[in-house]
């Protein structure tokens, strides 16, 4: 029960967990967003165009009394991660740290099994590796509460989603990438396979609850239109039908396979076909008589991925960068034997300069646990509104209802504020690779080399102004001297992973800074 300082409080926080009005309908949380551009090759080969990368992420409330921290809210991780007061290093310190022992119901947990941490027990670790970062924490068990209003008070009220969670409270993290990063940690929304431990998994929590949090284990993804005024949201106990075109009508349900889906941790549902100029691909055909491709949504992830073998099969379907730049359809499988046409026009997966163009397909590699399956993120999710549906097991998925009222886009601000940017001295043009690896940052090279040079902008200005080119031409005539420590004795200089995010993050209006993190799907967790 949450302790404050007066009574009142403490029957209000009494009456909106344990009443018979404890139980939420419907929560809408506003996600604050950053855009991050980041570059990538042109399809033509002829230079490198700007992609956008979006974490969307809320405030949540932990413990008794609660302290408040900014997690994104990703399909595609398993745990709820935080950084605690144990952590020193600079990524925690720049970030809210969670307290144990200034909340009165923290209890902390020794193995992932949810065993309780007792006087002399020994207690396991978790480190999970994102990108080139990594942390490392251990088990702690509390309550969480989510709210609509995200005031500034820390007051939880009636109406507010409560629920006792097991997350990871971080105890060592890596400078690169986390502390530019503006949120604290991650809100994990996938299913059990990503997840530390079954009580770690918030959506097994959820089904669990028996109806005692929310009405129906649901939640739902609005994402916004990059370039309309509106902002983007989860809602938990059920779905906003006036988010989707042509309301209920308009939501076709996806069946997923439970125990596949939760054995892998992605919500998964399945796909009989691509098409493209109304022609089949065959993307799926096996020796099966049943063929179908797996599908996996994610909204923590901006890129469309799949099998590189597939991949390049769509793109050479598509033609490369030939205007008209074909439509491409996705045919799913619903409910009940029907299909659902997911379909992506040219604005929705390509940018174009010209006679050049950047796609937002990226062939992976899976592990052979994960098997030859496919990624919808941001690109599709923006366009169609998502609800997941941890009760029937399915996924539903309409045409998102966008207001036609546009913002500045992203790319515009970016290019606008590159434009503003005030001339400084000269800096000696070096790179100082002994900082880089006492930060336990790769070398500039590597820096360089993964696309990380525009993406964190201050790393690259103080120690890479070299390997990241953005010397002046004052600064190329200065003499160039170059740290002790080269790159191929600090960081494994093997070619980048096949999924690498980068870019320059920049605010998005009434949304805060931050930057996305680098994301892999070699990775257990993504």
């Amino acid at each position: 029960m949450l302790r404050c300082w007066c009574m009142a409080l403490v029957a209000l926080d009494r009456a909106s967990i344990d009443g018979a009005d404890a139980v939420t309908e419907l929560l809408t949380l506003p996600l604050q967003e950053y855009v991050s551009l980041f570059d990538r090759p042109t399809h033509e080969g002829k230079g490198r165009m700007p992609l956008h990368v979006t974490e969307y992420y809320g405030k949540v409330l932990m413990g008794d009394p609660p302290q408040e921290f900014g997690l994104v809210f990703d399909t595609g991780s398993g745990n709820i991660v935080l950084p605690t007061i144990k952590c020193g290093d600079e990524a925690c310190e720049d970030h809210h740290r969670f307290s144990s022992s200034a909340s009165h119901s923290a209890i902390q947990v020794a193995l992932e099994d949810g065993t309780v941490l007792a006087p002399g027990d020994e207690r396991d670790t978790t480190t999970i590796t994102y990108g080139t970062g990594k942390l490392t924490g251990e088990y702690i068990r509390d309550r969480m509460c989510l709210r609509s209003d995200q005031a500034n008070d820390r007051i939880v009220r009636p109406g507010d989603m409560c629920i006792q969670v097991d997350f990871l409270g971080v105890t060592q993290e890596s400078r690169f990438p986390f502390s530019e990063l503006p949120f604290d940690g991650i809100f994990g929304l996938g299913l059990g396979g990503l997840s530390a431990g079954p009580s770690f998994n918030f959506v097994s929590r959820l089904v669990a609850s028996n109806e005692s949090v929310v009405r129906k284990p649901v939640f739902a993804f609005f994402l916004r239109n990059l370039n309309a005024d509106e902002d983007s949201e989860i809602t938990f106990g059920g779905y906003k039908p006036d988010r989707v075109t042509g309301g209920d009508s308009g939501l076709t349900w996806l069946p997923v396979p439970k125990d596949e889906a939760d054995e892998k941790g992605y919500w998964i549902v399945t796909m009989r076909d691509i098409y493209v100029r109304s022609v089949p691909l065959g993307i799926c055909n096996d020796s099966n008589s049943h063929p179908r491709c797996q599908v996996a949504m994610d909204t923590g992830t901006a890129l469309m991925m799949g099998p590189r073998h597939s991949v390049n099969q769509l793109l050479r379907a598509v033609g490369g960068c030939s205007q008209p730049i074909p439509s491409i359809r996705f045919e799913l499988d619903a409910v009940g034997g029907g299909t659902f046409s997911l379909v992506l026009d040219q604005e929705d997966f390509a940018e174009v300069q010209g006679t050049d163009c950047a796609f937002v397909f990226q062939p992976v590699d899976l592990p052979p646990n994960l098997g030859s399956m496919w990624v919808l993120g941001q690109t599709a999710l923006r366009k169609y509104y998502s609800v997941y549906d941890a009760e029937r097991w399915q996924v539903g998925i309409g045409l998102a209802r966008h207001t036609e009222t546009s913002r500045e886009s992203a790319l515009s601000q970016f290019q606008s504020s590159q434009s503003m940017q005030t001339t400084h001295a000269p800096e000696v043009c070096e790179d100082d690779n002994n900082n880089m690896v006492w930060s336990h940052l790769p070398g500039c090279k590597q820096f360089a080399s993964l696309g990380y040079c525009t993406r964190f902008s201050p790393l690259a200005h103080k120690y890479c102004r070299l390997s990241c080119d953005i010397c002046g031409a004052e600064e190329r005539g200065a003499p160039i001297k170059i740290s002790d420590a080269k790159d191929e004795d600090v960081a494994d200089s093997s070619s980048p992973a096949a999924v690498q995010v980068s870019g320059s993050g920049m605010t998005v209006s009434r949304a805060k800074r931050g930057v996305v993190k680098a994301r892999s799907l070699y990775l257990a967790e993504v």
